[in-house]
């Protein structure tokens, strides 16, 4: 893992690439810029990992570009559960429930992602209180289609059925 440097990676990634990410949807320039600079940006090479159990979470993250793997652990196994994206956020119901981290991500190609700290978030709210508005329309849009994933998964693996 490696930490890279954001006048940089706005550079090689570009603003309208970065204004194109589901999480920046609608953001001005500023608070894009903003975001990235002043939040920290990590370099994962395939395969690398981070575990992380029984912390809390005080941050989220957002892949800027490649593909991670989450794995819940569960019952003494990690189970595959989630692939995000690029624009897609990581931990962001995590850090808002307060809830201890509890699995493995891992990069399924090289990737960027943007780790947002929770004083960070607040800052946007203080510094850009409209926009502020549209980052937590974005946020909330991903966590209702993650639990549209989630129930597809459940609704496939279990063979529960509606009892008539």
């Amino acid at each position: 893992m490696e930490i890279l440097d954001a006048s940089e990676v706005i550079e090689s990634l570009g603003l309208p690439y970065l204004r194109e990410l589901a999480s920046f949807g609608a953001l001005p320039d500023e608070v894009i810029i903003d975001l990235l600079n002043r939040g920290t940006i990590r370099q994962f090479k395939r395969g690398e990992y981070v575990v992380r159990h029984d912390q809390i979470a005080t941050e989220f993250y957002v892949v800027l570009q490649g593909k991670t793997a989450f794995y819940k652990h569960y019952e003494g196994r990690d189970v595959l559960t989630r692939h995000y994206l690029a624009g897609e956020q990581i931990d962001f119901d995590l850090m808002i429930g307060l809830i201890p981290h509890d699995g493995t991500d891992v990069a399924m190609d090289d990737c960027q992602v943007l780790e947002i700290n929770s004083t960070q978030f607040y800052q946007v709210h203080v510094n850009y209180p409209a926009e502020f508005g549209l980052l937590m329309i974005n946020l909330a849009r991903e966590l209702a289609r993650e639990i549209a994933i989630l129930e597809d998964v459940i609704g496939k693996s279990t063979g529960w059925n509606l009892e008539k």
